[in-house]
């Protein structure tokens, strides 16, 4: 209960996190450090070596996992000029204050412009934050930033990035067996505004997608991405890749691996 209990803070913080509005920021400070590294930028203005280190490190090793996990290896993003900037506060009050993010903001994810804002000490950054953030970006370059998707999918594919990714799977298996989760055709409806039930939604996003990669593969969710990026309905490709006549038999074929595994 404990677990469940941290995992639903964790996962209303990052709903808040992605719908905070913020002002164009990166302008107006003044960042008189750079630290760079293959696909990262890093811009800092008060912290110690080993921190920006450790975050270069980090960020590197979230870029390479992901990439991996999702089979996307092949596929090297950020280079020169395409990095990702990483933009980090001294501390909470000036993250506040220059981005003008609601109080209890940690964190927030520009995917059009590839950037990460934050603010150094952070508990959950590095297991939690940085990877869900990453991920959200990686996903979005490979598939348009702008094709209409359900929220389930940009966000199982964040939540499966992060340290305690089994305890969600762990948590949608329980919620399979009790009969508790959510029908996907409603999951599929469900938009930025409309998260009511965050716990939920979130550990049965990160089991859908953790199911298509596992059951299926990394080379059909390649091959899922690709019909996405040229152009197909997020239905109509998975139709077209896994072989399923509609969600409801797609659903079915979850719902029974969770039952039988």
């Amino acid at each position: 209960m404990r677990v469940k209990k941290r995992l639903l803070v964790k996962w209303v913080l990052c709903v808040v996190l992605l719908l905070c509005p913020l002002k164009s920021f990166c302008a107006e400070t003044a960042w008189n450090s750079l630290a760079k590294s293959k696909h990262f930028l890093v811009y800092y203005q008060q912290a110690p070596d080993d921190y920006i280190n450790r975050l270069i490190m980090e960020a590197e090793r979230c870029y390479k996992n992901i990439a991996n996990y999702l089979g996307f290896a092949r596929f090297d993003f950020w280079i020169w000029d395409n990095r990702c900037k990483i933009f980090l506060y001294p501390d909470e009050e000036s993250y506040l204050k220059a981005t003008g993010a609601a109080a209890w903001s940690r964190g927030h994810v520009r995917i059009l412009e590839k950037e990460v804002s934050t603010f150094i000490w952070q508990e959950m950054f590095f297991d939690t934050i940085l990877p869900h953030e990453i991920g959200h970006i990686i996903f979005r370059e490979f598939v348009g930033y702008t094709k209409t998707l359900p929220l389930w999918l940009d966000e199982g594919v964040a939540c499966m990035q992060e340290y305690e990714s089994k305890e969600r799977l762990a948590t949608a298996k329980c919620l399979v067996n009790l009969k508790l989760y959510t029908r996907l055709e409603d999951l599929s409806k469900i938009n930025d505004s409309a998260v009511i039930i965050p716990f939920i939604f979130y550990n049965e996003s990160a089991s859908l997608v953790d199911f298509l990669l596992r059951k299926y593969g990394r080379n059909k969710f390649v091959d899922f991405c690709r019909s996405l990026r040229d152009g197909s309905d997020w239905q109509q490709s998975i139709r077209g890749v896994y072989k399923v006549r509609n969600l409801d038999e797609l659903e079915r074929n979850w719902v029974e691996d969770l039952t039988v595994n």
